[in-house]
């Protein structure tokens, strides 16, 4: 009788080269216990999705090391030995599930002196240095199957997972996503790019500089002087999510009315024509909100008695709950808190930002800098420190010219450049200059 799905689960991540998720794939698919396991064939455990074959192998190997596998087809009615490379490999497995893995490496490292090729010893070889963090050498070990061409759905996941050992999280999503074309159902892949989902924002340059976009689920403020387009800027990253990705989002615009801002947006080629999303509708991917309107309709008597603060957070979660938006834009916070009787700024804005991060979507402040020379990114001077992202747009004068830059102050969970960097905006869209 199958033990309790935990108990059980517990019982197969001992096994060679099974983690968690193809565990739960084993269980899944009707192997409720080790018993069920060790008395499958090779071919019913390959018939499982999310296995490959060389792991089906390995986990058939460990409980019958000196049979033939019962699906293989006997030659000449003599049964068929496993040759003493595969023999050293098995004793090396079972060192490495002992916790002797520097045994175990040793006679790993002695299969591939005689045969630098071989497969099932470089997997296991990646796996080893991976469980002990040797992310340069299991990368290395891993990247070598790659190079020959395996189409096994472990290797590129492994490499994936070195590289994100290494920070170098971009190149790792990269690998992730090979697997995935290998073996759709690929569980740790899945869950992998479920991890460091990113929202691209379309500025050429911009996103690979982010290793991919901006971090889901994060509050992110662009500032920057007045002039320097922060409103276009984050309305054109919404605006290009919904084209490209269908992607909901809202934009809140507390200073501009809902006409002025399309109009201004239509002139830099974001027309409402190549985002059908754009109009305001139950049904819009993207919608636009003119709290701008609604300030302008409210009794001046009873706009200081209202909780702005509060009151955005629940008409983001009304249209959360509405629509399922993603992302969405404030603009601005100097409108917002134009808006707003501050008794302690310092403890207000810190729950108002927690209450933005508990919506569970991406959130963009636009945030006007009254001081281009200070190093001061919000109003009050905290903002950059309850922010998990700053990226700061701003001009410089070169003769009668005003050029603009770009610059990403902070993002958490990415490594990024802290340079500036030119800021090119046409009917083409944003772009920055690297080179």
């Amino acid at each position: 009788m199958a033990g309790k799905k935990d108990t059980v689960l517990k019982e197969f991540i001992t096994l060679p080269g099974v983690g968690m998720s193809k565990a739960k794939l084993l269980y899944d698919a009707g192997f409720k216990s080790i018993e069920d396991l060790s008395n499958a064939p090779v071919k019913d455990l390959e018939k499982v999705k999310g296995i490959p074959k060389v792991l089906a192998k390995d986990i058939h190997e460990h409980y019958h090391p000196q049979e033939e596998p019962k699906d293989e087809p006997k030659k000449k009615g003599k049964k068929k030995k496993k040759s003493d490379t595969d023999i050293l490999l098995d004793k090396g497995i079972a060192l490495y599930q002992k916790g002797k893995w520097g045994q175990a490496l040793q006679i790993v490292n002695d299969v591939l002196h005689k045969e630098p090729l071989n497969e099932r010893a470089l997997l296991h070889k990646g796996d080893i240095y991976l469980e002990r963090e040797k992310w340069g050498l299991a990368l290395e070990a891993y990247e070598t199957l790659v190079d020959l061409g395996t189409e096994s759905d472990r290797a590129w996941v492994g490499c994936g997972e070195a590289l994100q050992g290494l920070d170098r999280n971009s190149e790792a999503r990269a690998y992730y996503k090979r697997a995935l074309e290998f073996n759709p159902d690929n569980e740790t892949a899945k869950a992998k790019l479920a991890e460091d989902d990113r929202l691209k924002t379309y500025v050429s340059g911009l996103d690979d500089m982010l290793e991919g976009g901006i971090p889901t689920k994060q509050v992110i403020l662009i500032c920057g002087r007045a002039g320097s387009m922060k409103s276009s800027f984050a309305y054109y990253i919404l605006h290009k999510l919904s084209e490209n990705e269908r992607r909901k989002a809202i934009y809140l615009t507390l200073e501009q009315s809902r006409t002025s801002l399309l109009r201004h947006m239509r002139k830099l080629g974001l027309s409402r024509d190549l985002a059908t999303s754009m109009m305001i509708s139950d049904l819009d991917d993207m919608v636009v909100i003119d709290m701008a309107r609604l300030r302008k309709e409210t009794d001046p008597d009873l706009i200081g008695s209202i909780d702005w603060l509060n009151s955005i957070i629940t008409q983001i979660q009304n249209y959360k709950e509405t629509f399922g938006c993603e992302v969405v834009a404030i603009d601005s916070l100097s409108a917002l808190y134009s808006l707003t009787t501050f008794k302690n700024a310092r403890s207000e804005l810190f729950f108002f930002f927690e209450k933005l991060r508990d919506l569970d979507i991406t959130v963009l402040l636009v945030s006007e800098m009254l001081d281009p020379n200070a190093e001061q990114f919000g109003p009050h001077g905290v903002e950059e420190f309850l922010a998990d992202g700053i990226i700061h747009l701003k001009t410089e004068k070169y003769g009668n010219r005003a050029n603009l830059f770009l610059g990403v102050m902070k993002m958490r969970e990415t490594n990024h450049e802290r340079d500036y960097f030119p800021l090119i905006v046409d009917k083409a869209g944003f772009e920055i200059v690297r080179d």
